[in-house]
């Protein structure tokens, strides 16, 4: 098996690691549609299509490319078609439509609450829905809290041992993947933590009683939610999110890919005929990995050195019609499916973790922003104490990202 590449050649199909495995006949694959809520009230739509034995497999979650003012692309036939193509190879897979697109359109009177919010057009009335055509280029990455709705929801299937969220796979195209970065940096800054309750006296001393003060505090020697992480796909991963310029997205690249106990291995999907997208995933590739090389020696191999944890990491990259983001599905599928996640999936192999609960609902965390240290961990200070991203109250999700903290200006 072949570790120096994943490149795929246009005109004859060489396979990355020199196998072909197949996908494993299974029952007719099928979804189920779901609903789950944001923490700030959107009512995600979306399909879970659930692995016949999800607590083994891992679980994947689509991220569909979308356009400013322009809504979702149209392969959404493709992309369904793609998802019950991943189940039947094993794999539980969530798609959703973000805010605004699709079928994601209602929210309560919660949603208008919320600062960000208020810059919509329909603030004024509290409409009951919302849509794309009236979001404005800078609500765009606001998005992004829609990828962590749909971990959570998944944190719950995963307790009631419906998936296996330990071993998670974020599969984005374009801005959707651009927005899948930026959500897998910011987990890597979220801490598990403990609550500590404080009693202070109200009032004057001994003449009432005392009340009980809530602390929180990051939990000693534990990982960040980041550790679930097990692989990223991206295709046509885009520089930019409703035309504004996401500058941070190599640092976010670098963030997610640095050495750790496990490392998360990533894979760029592009279009060489697409120069412009291709040279940007390139460059991006040469973050995570490097010592990535396409020029090859003379005896046909390519001259990039991977450490065994990046064996996993480099591209599929053809040379097709010029299709772009999850227009490379169908090119690219068969490679995804049989020729990577058969590897990064395969049972027995360390990348794979035993199933566990996460008491999701009982979960309590901190973010601590900032840059990531040598071991990839957050900078958290003596004191434990960071901005709350999930406290004790919040049963079914996290709280809203403030992506300001990560670089989004």
């Amino acid at each position: 098996m072949h570790a120096t590449t994943l490149r795929i050649c246009s005109i004859m199909m060489v396979f990355a690691f020199g196998i072909v495995l197949a996908i494993p006949s299974r029952a007719k694959a099928e979804g189920s549609d779901v609903n789950f809520k944001t923490y700030d009230g959107v009512i995600i739509s979306g399909k879970y299509f659930q692995s016949m034995k999800p607590k083994e497999s891992a679980t994947i979650i689509l991220l569909h490319n979308f356009t400013y003012r322009k809504g979702r692309d149209e392969q959404g036939e493709q992309w369904e078609k793609f998802a019950t193509d991943l189940q039947a190879a094993g794999h539980s897979v969530l798609m959703f439509d973000f805010r605004g697109h699709g079928k994601s359109v209602n929210v309560d009177q919660k949603f208008w609450d919320y600062p960000i919010n208020k810059t919509l057009p329909g603030a004024t009335k509290k409409l009951s829905k919302i849509g794309y055509t009236e979001f404005p280029a800078s609500y765009y990455p606001n998005l992004v809290n829609d990828i962590a709705a749909a971990k959570s929801f998944l944190d719950v299937r995963n307790d009631d041992g419906e998936a296996n969220t330990r071993n998670l796979v974020v599969i984005g195209a374009g801005e959707g993947a651009t927005l899948g970065a930026l959500w897998m940096a910011s987990e890597w800054r979220r801490v598990p933590s403990e609550v500590i309750k404080l009693a202070s006296p109200v009032g004057i001393i001994n003449t009432r009683p005392m009340q009980e003060k809530m602390l929180l505090k990051a939990t000693p020697a534990t990982d960040p939610e980041g550790a679930s992480q097990l692989a990223a796909i991206w295709m046509s991963i885009s520089p930019t999110v409703a035309g504004k310029s996401m500058s941070q997205l190599p640092s976010w690249i670098k963030d997610i890919t640095m050495a750790r106990t496990r490392r998360v291995q990533m894979v760029f999907v592009t279009n060489k005929e697409d120069k412009t997208s291709d040279d940007f995933s390139l460059k991006l590739l040469k973050v995570a990995l490097p010592t990535f090389s396409r020029e090859k020696k003379d005896d046909g191999k390519t001259k990039t050195t991977r450490k065994d944890d990046q064996k996993l990491t480099g591209e599929f990259s053809y040379l097709t019609q010029k299709l772009t983001g999850s227009q490379l599905i169908e090119r690219s599928k068969e490679d995804i499916i049989k020729n990577y996640l058969s590897l990064v999936t395969k049972k027995g192999d360390s990348n794979m973790r035993t199933h566990s609960k996460t008491a999701f609902d009982e979960s309590v965390s901190q973010w601590f922003f900032g840059p990531l240290d040598k071991l990839g961990n957050p900078p958290v200070p003596p004191t434990g104490i960071g901005l709350p991203a999930k406290l004790p109250n919040d049963k079914t999700n996290v709280q809203i990202l403030p992506t300001g903290k990560m670089g989004v200006n």
